[in-house]
Parts: C-alpha cells; sequence; structure tokens
C-alpha cells in the first residue's frame, strides 16, 4: 500500500499516522517506510529518533546502524487516538489507557530532558 506522499502534500498529523499504520503490525527499517509512504528520508528518520525516544516505537532488530522497529503497545494506542480523530492531549488526559499506571509518558519524558518533563506534568495537572 503507497500513501498520498508521492508528489501529494500531507499534514503532519497525515504523515504521523502513515509512519504509525504502516508499523502497526509489521516489523520495518525506516527505509520500508520511507518507500511505502513516499515521504522523504530524512523526514522519516527524524520521526523514528523521536518515536524512539518517546516510547512510542520499539527496536526489534539492531545491528551496527541498522535497526527494524514495530508499534508498541503505546504507540497502538496513540495510533488509535489519531485515527479516531483526538489528539496526544486527549490521550494525556486520559492517563494513556484504563490498564496503564499513567506514568508511561511521564517515564519516556526523561528521555526528552527537563524541558520534556516540565511539558509533560504541566499537561497532567
Amino acid at each position: 500500500m503507497l500513501d498520498k506522499g508521492f508528489g501529494v502534500e500531507m499534514d503532519p498529523r497525515a504523515k504521523l499516522v502513515s509512519i504509525l499504520s504502516h508499523l502497526d503490525g509489521n516489523i520495518l527499517a525506516p527505509s520500508d517506510v520511507v518507500l511505502k509512504t513516499g515521504l522523504p528520508r530524512y523526514e522519516v528518520l527524524g520521526a523514528f529518533h523521536t518515536l524512539e525516544a518517546l516510547g512510542i516505537v520499539s527496536i526489534v532488530h539492531s545491528r551496527n546502524n541498522y535497526k527494524l522497529y514495530t508499534l508498541s503497545d503505546l504507540g497502538r494506542k496513540v495510533l488509535k487516538v489519531l485515527m479516531d480523530g483526538g489528539s496526544l492531549e486527549d490521550l494525556v488526559e486520559k492517563g494513556i489507557g484504563a490498564s496503564d499506571s499513567g506514568n508511561e509518558i511521564h517515564d519516556n519524558a526523561g528521555l526528552m530532558g527537563k524541558a520534556g518533563e516540565e511539558a509533560v506534568e504541566a499537561s497532567s495537572s
């Protein structure tokens, strides 16, 4: 399945949904996502760095610079909210999910540094 990336401008939300959708139930390298979405390589690679830091994607295999990823449980929740028309803010306000401790995003905020931690704290109060 090829997305609208080739020759058609996608908004940032559509790009994120496209990347996450392709990872859902699949194990892919960023280069596979580039081919499937038609998005520029630099955008996909940048997204993967951020998604990995936030725990939205999980590394399945890593050797040197080659990594294979899949969507994490948190990533599936993010994708569902985005596909239902919601926002990440909605997800944070609802505490991620009823079965979670509510700390999943907060725990990952440490990977973003002090500013990211403060942003998560502010959004949860």
